[in-house]
């Protein structure tokens, strides 16, 4: 990997055009190009592939594309809108991160436009991959762990934001180097929906796949379905710690 900025992928056409995708334009390009350096970034992290230089890819959905690049001398996720994106710009995405930063959760924004987004970069493992990978008597951590999910995602429910994806967390939830998850990636989020965080990773959490395990190491024979309708309803202090009890979360 290696980091070129921003005036050398000006200069070089077979650069400056990977920021254009998946349509070829040296016009959109050039504009990713000027907004980038409007907000910042001084470079752009780019690997060998096939025998030519391509951008670090950290992520590719419909709507934009994620590379990896350095904002202020640190690193930087870098969201590009594609070229025939379904949404004309990334700003309401912006936003509701924001807002998010604003509680303490998600990724913090460091600088946008209406077709670039840079978020700081969280490195880490996936939530679904580190269920996975967890050994049975880390108990402690398993409770650190998903603690942090759920009272994160009680303050989202808290400001009325509803990240709209969190019954799968696999893409949604990275876990940070000393037990720190981080909910990320807040394109679908809204205002506008009553917020369903805290049922909605409940339902991953009693009812995904890694749900036998999760039941097994906190001694769940059946989940309280009563205590999650209930804070469904209410959304209230007192409903999410009895939902928490019933989790066995509040202890150990």
């Amino acid at each position: 990997m290696i980091y070129i900025d921003l005036d050398e992928i000006g200069g070089r056409e077979n650069l400056i055009l990977h920021l254009s995708f998946p349509k070829r334009s040296i016009e959109y390009a050039s504009r990713i190009l000027d907004d980038l350096r409007n907000i910042g970034v001084e470079s752009i992290a780019f690997v060998e592939a096939g025998g030519r230089l391509e951008p670090l890819m950290l992520g590719k959905g419909y709507r934009g594309f994620v590379i990896r690049g350095r904002l202020k001398g640190g690193d930087a996720a870098l969201k590009i809108l594609r070229t025939d994106s379904t949404i004309p710009s990334l700003r309401r995405e912006a936003e509701t991160t924001l807002m998010a930063n604003h509680v303490g959760v998600g990724p913090k924004v460091l600088g946008f436009t209406d077709i670039v987004l840079a978020l700081e970069l969280i490195e880490g493992m996936s939530l679904d991959k580190w269920l996975n990978m967890l050994e049975e008597d880390r108990l402690s951590e398993l409770k650190m762990v998903i603690r942090a999910c759920f009272e994160d995602a009680r303050r989202l429910d808290m400001i009325g934001l509803d990240h709209g994806e969190l019954s799968d967390v696999k893409k949604h939830v990275i876990v940070r180097p000393g037990l720190k998850p981080v909910i990320i990636d807040f394109g679908k989020a809204s205002l506008m929906r009553r917020p369903s965080n805290v049922t909605s990773l409940f339902n991953y959490f009693l009812f995904g796949p890694y749900s036998w395990k999760i039941r097994r190491m906190l001694g769940i024979e059946k989940p309280s379905l009563d205590n999650a309708r209930g804070y469904k309803i209410k959304l209230s202090d007192e409903c999410f710690q009895r939902l928490m009890e019933s989790l066995n979360l509040l202890e150990g």
